[in-house]
């Protein structure tokens, strides 16, 4: 078994649409990715006083943590700005390359910054998937 040290996978942002992910987001302590799929009900008379389901549609979310460093590539900065433009969506992925990456098209839907006296300022951000998830 190949257990994956999380400190390798990462989530990569291009801000250019239809462009390979390729700047890590920086300075990042922790990140997540969820997947979820929505139910139809499907419950009919004949269904004995239970519920049935179909699957509905499919959704997926990035979000991560980290600290803040305005100087660097890929800063919160960067992502606040490309949050607010007319066109907020970025190519995003998520995990270790060569060992299972999640790629899609994400719109940035929150951002945020953190900081108290005498701690690390950090952010928080987090990014919806637009279109299919691809898995490599």
């Amino acid at each position: 078994m190949a257990i994956v040290n999380a400190t390798d996978v990462v989530v990569k942002i291009n801000t250019t649409a239809g462009s390979a992910p390729s700047d890590v987001l920086l300075h990042c302590t922790s990140a997540s990715l969820s997947i979820s799929r929505d139910l139809r009900d499907s419950t009919t008379k004949a269904s004995a006083g239970w519920q049935d389901n179909l699957p509905g549609l499919k959704s997926w979310e990035i979000s991560g943590d980290g600290f803040v460093d305005f100087a660097g590539t890929m800063d919160i900065k960067d992502l606040i700005t490309e949050m607010i433009s007319a066109t907020p969506q970025v190519e995003v992925s998520f995990g270790v390359a060569g060992s299972g990456v999640f790629t899609g098209e994400a719109i940035i839907t929150s951002a945020s910054i953190d900081a108290g006296v005498e701690e690390n300022a950090t952010y928080s951000i987090s990014l919806q998937g637009t279109d299919e998830l691809v898995i490599s």
